[in-house]
């Protein structure tokens, strides 16, 4: 978990900033360790980077699925036969809804976004992601309200592992309603970028009036 905490969320914790900075892990998401994703010293079962002379080996889609004793289970998907993990899916209850997924979105043989369901009612709740390949999470996503659309964001926009953009649908209507935004890279927000009288055009005023502009 990050030390940031995000001033858009008011339900719900845990959702929309979780990943970023360092806490204890290297500022690893937890799921990073999974199968797919290349730790340090280690040669994972599922996925690494492709040799740069040598080109990718496609065949037939390929899936596993794994029993846990304590009544999970796990599947991992080879979606273009290249003999490395596109999907590894966990259910903790084996029913049927997958708690966790973790996805390479890009191919690269790294599972490099993960998307939570954390009521187990097989909707997203919400998704997090490593957009640069830094083995940490930049970008994150939260539906707080369960009407199966984003209304959160929480972003690492300088790749530096803290969360610095803050983004709300506060009424739930689809269209985002408050931008906080940390100027100065202290962890707290500076600007409040609000569309308080609903007219398409935010209004831009400090949060702190001490802040460095």
């Amino acid at each position: 978990m990050s030390e940031f905490d995000d001033p858009t969320l008011t339900d719900t914790p845990d959702t929309g900033h979780e990943g970023f900075g360092h806490a204890g892990d290297g500022g690893h998401e937890p799921g990073y360790d999974q199968p797919g994703y290349e730790q340090p010293g280690h040669e994972p079962p599922y996925g690494h980077d492709q040799p740069h002379d040598e080109p990718p080996h496609y065949g037939d889609p390929d899936s596993i699925v794994e029993k846990n004793v304590d009544g999970s289970t796990d599947v991992v998907v080879d979606l273009n036969g290249d003999g490395y993990a596109d999907v590894v899916q966990h259910d903790s209850d084996s029913d049927g809804y997958a708690d966790t997924t973790y996805v390479d979105s890009n191919h690269d043989g790294r599972l490099d976004t993960i998307l939570k369901d954390y009521d187990d009612d097989g909707d997203l709740d919400a998704a997090f992601a490593d957009t640069n390949a830094d083995g940490r999470v930049d970008y994150a996503a939260a539906d707080l309200n369960d009407d199966n659309k984003v209304d959160h964001v929480t972003l690492d926009t300088d790749y530096d592992g803290k969360a610095d953009t803050w983004i709300a649908d506060v009424d739930y209507d689809g269209k985002p309603d408050v931008a906080f935004v940390d100027t100065n890279d202290d962890g707290t927000p500076d600007v409040a970028v609000t569309d308080t009288n609903h007219d398409g055009t935010p209004e831009q005023q400090p949060v702190n009036p001490y802040a460095a502009s």
